[in-house]
This record gives structure tokens, C-alpha cells and sequence, in this order.
């Protein structure tokens, strides 16, 4: 993956954590989900699975690991929503609720998903600045200095 491969990754986060944000507010509001909508592990989002494959390569980056934490956290929130609107369980059934049907949702659920919702938020800017401030810095590397980040082991 090359200096300008990296760049669009990153931007691609961006707006896919945006993205990701406006869909769990539309979960709030009863808007059903559909299957690629629905939160997932930290590693299996599209953005993680870069993080833990090719992304390990630029570890010494600085702010590159600061980024997991940042990932992690908004993935747990977004969890946290769901279970909020429709309880735990089992997987299955759990993913089976939420994909393609409108749910019931009771007042008092909306309102602590709506504070979670909040925390989301601004976990969401957190770490778009943080990915903002690893794309600066991957930009402002020389080809050599990238090269000697991205082929560490």
C-alpha cells in the first residue's frame, strides 16, 4: 500500500465514522437497519480490518496508536445503543431484531440511547480529528520516510 493508498483509507474512515454516526441517531429515531448498517467488532469494520492488517506497519507513526482506543470505544458505544433499544441475547436473534423491521421503542430507552448517543458523538469527533492528524502527518513524510514506516516488522 503506497503513501497516496494510506491518505485515501484514512479519509475513507472519516466518512465512514461519520456515516456510521448518522445511522445510529436514524436507530434512535426507529429507522430499521439494514445488515451493513449494523455495528460490528472493532476488527471487522472495514476501517479495523485496515487497522489490524496493513495499518500495523505505521505503529510508529505518532498518534497512529492512540487511534485503537479512540476505534474501540466508539464501536463499544454503539453496542451499548443497541442494547439499550433492544436489549442483549443471544447473536442471532439479536441481529434478526434489528435488520429490515421496525422495532417498538419505548420513551424511557430512547432517552438513555439518545444520552449514549451523545457520548457517540463525541467519540466520533475524537477520532476523526485523530485520523485527520495521522493523514497530515503520513502527508507531510517523504516517500523514504514513509517507505521505512510502512515496511517495519
Amino acid at each position: 500500500m503506497n503513501k497516496n493508498e494510506v491518505v485515501a483509507t484514512l479519509k475513507g474512515a472519516v466518512l465512514s465514522h461519520k456515516k456510521w454516526v448518522a445511522d445510529a441517531r436514524a436507530l434512535i429515531e426507529g429507522v430499521p437497519l439494514e445488515k451493513d448498517k449494523v455495528p460490528v467488532n472493532p476488527t471487522e469494520c472495514a476501517f479495523g480490518q485496515w487497522y489490524y492488517s496493513f495499518g500495523q506497519n505505521l505503529r510508529e507513526v505518532p498518534g497512529f496508536n492512540a487511534i485503537e482506543e479512540s476505534h474501540n470505544n466508539l464501536h463499544k458505544t454503539y453496542m451499548e445503543i443497541f442494547a439499550i433499544l433492544f436489549g442483549e441475547g443471544s447473536e442471532p436473534s439479536f441481529f434478526s431484531r434489528l435488520i429490515g423491521r421496525s422495532h417498538k421503542v419505548i420513551a424511557a430507552n430512547r432517552e438513555e440511547a439518545m444520552k449514549k448517543f451523545n457520548t457517540l458523538e463525541q467519540q466520533s469527533k475524537q477520532i476523526t480529528t485523530q485520523l485527520a492528524q495521522l493523514e497530515k502527518i503520513i502527508t507531510a513524510l517523504s516517500e523514504k520516510q514513509f517507505e521505512k514506516y510502512s515496511s517495519q516488522d
